[in-house]
């Protein structure tokens, strides 16, 4: 749990830097340059085995549906950056973890405790609460972006089968390697010329999105997706940190309600896990 909350504290990082420059550049522009970057960072720790390894996976087919699926997410998600905050983006995109815990028990077979349903209940409750649903209109931003938490929600349950026999590493590669030929056909017609802080900004976002997608892959081999999943929401707090930092985006007083609903969730998961763990190694 500790390992995914620290997944998804970088990957508020990662969007913080992606909204820093989506103004200015492409979202394909800047998925492409971003997918490079970790794709040569996998070629650098894993070296030229990385290629050899992916064909060699049994697993290629889900892969290549996991790797379609986040793209369609980030896309999407990214897109509606235009439009929306960034805690607007994420406090919506936070359906993913409701989602991603009925998925899991559908297809994946976890069993539904009442801990993790009162968790994932307190825990949208709380994004709910912190959204103020009454100045949401259901635009077009707001539908990229609710599209693209049932994308990622999907994508998790395939990342929790993957990692069953699979990598971290040949995980992250595949993903990007697939990112990095889609996005880079794709933008070639939307190619716009990049400044060195443009650059600086892609690199970075390359190098903590794919630092946060090892932890993420390495901690759906230790907890379930319906877990990890909720420890989803701990990372809405940064959204509304970086926000006021960076953006002057001044929180009202319901998202400090919310937030705490949100870290209250992420406890009491977290305290539940904790026993019946201890209480399995007992028996």
């Amino acid at each position: 749990m500790a390992l995914g909350i620290s997944a998804y504290t970088l990957f508020s990082v990662h969007d913080a830097i992606i909204k820093t420059i989506i103004h200015v550049l492409p979202a394909v522009q800047i998925l492409f340059v971003r997918s490079i970057v970790i794709v040569c960072l996998c070629m650098i720790f894993g070296r030229s085995t990385m290629f050899a390894r992916l064909w060699a996976s049994s697993n290629r087919g889900m892969i290549l549906g996991r790797g379609l699926l986040t793209l369609a997410a980030w896309v999407m998600y990214y897109s509606a950056g235009r439009e929306l905050q960034l805690a607007e983006m994420t406090t919506l995109y936070y359906f993913a973890p409701v989602l991603t815990t009925v998925l899991a028990v559908i297809f994946l077979k976890e069993r539904l405790t009442l801990a993790r349903i009162g968790a994932a209940s307190i825990g949208f409750f709380g994004v709910v609460v912190a959204a103020d649903p009454t100045g949401f209109t259901l635009s077009l931003p707001v539908m990229l972006v609710l599209l693209a938490a049932l994308s990622w929600s999907i994508a998790m349950i395939f990342m929790r089968t993957i990692s069953r026999s699979d990598s971290a590493i040949v995980q992250v590669f595949g993903q990007n390697v697939i990112h990095a030929v889609a996005m880079g056909t794709v933008s070639l017609p939307f190619w716009q010329g990049m400044g060195i802080g443009e650059i600086a900004f892609c690199i970075a976002a390359g190098l903590v999105g794919g630092l946060a997608q090892f932890i993420l892959v390495e901690s759906a081999k230790l907890v379930p997706a319906s877990v990890l999943g909720t420890v989803e929401y701990g990372a809405l707090i940064w959204a509304f940190v970086f926000g006021f930092l960076f953006w002057n985006e001044v929180p009202m007083s319901n998202v400090y309600v919310g937030a705490a609903l949100v870290i209250a969730a992420g406890m009491m998961l977290a305290w539940t896990e904790h026993r019946s763990r201890r209480e399995q190694m007992r028996r």
